[in-house]
């Protein structure tokens, strides 16, 4: 009889096999997280419930495959928009700790349970911040204060595009002489959507209403994605401009 390997041994090897090998610091931070999610996951709805037997690769493992596509500078600042139980902002910062990465959701209860996993996980350089999406536009701390924003299964891309734009630093920064790379490197002032099925009529949409916007859709068929359904879900890319 053939026996599975255990899902964290399943998720560090694809990771692997993908250009990203992961520590043993960071393998039991993934756990940690895991943890706590399935922990917290009973008292709040912070991840379906329909996969709550399945978070190594339907949640954990969707939100790093972007890294096996793209590389960020390092020390930029990212803001996880609408970042629910900490999904993508969290694996992120496990992978790059070297980043600032500010997780903001509107719901307390739900920045309450990523106040509490940041703490489990001794993440440093990672913060909390419970708010609107669209209050962060009047709020000036905010405006043109990241490098980056990402999001995952938050709205349609053209909202995704009116909430970011005025929190992005536009500055022209493409690439990083301290970090060695063989991925593209994103550049300041991006978008990067995690989303899945057809997207069509949502990057139809997103270029009429933003004339000059650069989309780019990658995806996710990697190593290891169709045996654990991955094969359906995509990194979208927006470089957006003043």
């Amino acid at each position: 009889m053939i026996v599975a390997p255990e899902p964290i041994v399943e998720f560090a090897r694809i990771c692997r096999i993908n250009g990203l090998s992961l520590d043993e610091l960071q393998i039991r931070r993934f756990q940690t997280l895991v943890d706590g999610l399935l922990e917290w996951n009973s008292k709040v709805n912070v991840i379906s419930r329909r996969d709550h037997g399945n978070p190594w690769f339907v949640h954990l493992l969707h939100c790093v495959a972007p890294l096996f596509y793209i590389d960020i500078p390092h020390y930029a600042g990212v803001l996880d928009l609408g970042s629910g139980g900490g999904l993508p902002g969290l694996p992120l910062a496990i992978i790059r700790p070297d980043l600032r990465i500010v997780l903001v959701d509107s719901i307390k209860k739900k920045t309450a349970v990523i106040e509490d996993l940041v703490e489990r996980l001794g993440l440093s350089g990672v913060s909390v911040v419970t708010a609107r999406v669209e209050a962060l536009a009047h709020d000036i701390t905010a405006v043109n204060h990241f490098d980056f924003v990402v999001a995952r299964a938050v709205g349609p891309l053209v909202d995704l595009i009116r909430w970011s734009r005025p929190l992005l630093n536009h500055s022209v920064r493409s690439s990083d002489p301290t970090l060695s790379s063989k991925r593209p490197m994103l550049r300041s002032g991006s978008l990067v959507a995690l989303k899945g099925g057809d997207l069509s009529s949502e990057i139809e949409d997103a270029r009429r209403s933003f004339p000059g916007i650069a989309i780019t859709v990658i995806n996710m068929t990697f190593d290891g994605s169709l045996e654990i359904g991955l094969e359906d879900k995509k990194v979208v890319t927006v470089e957006l401009r003043q």
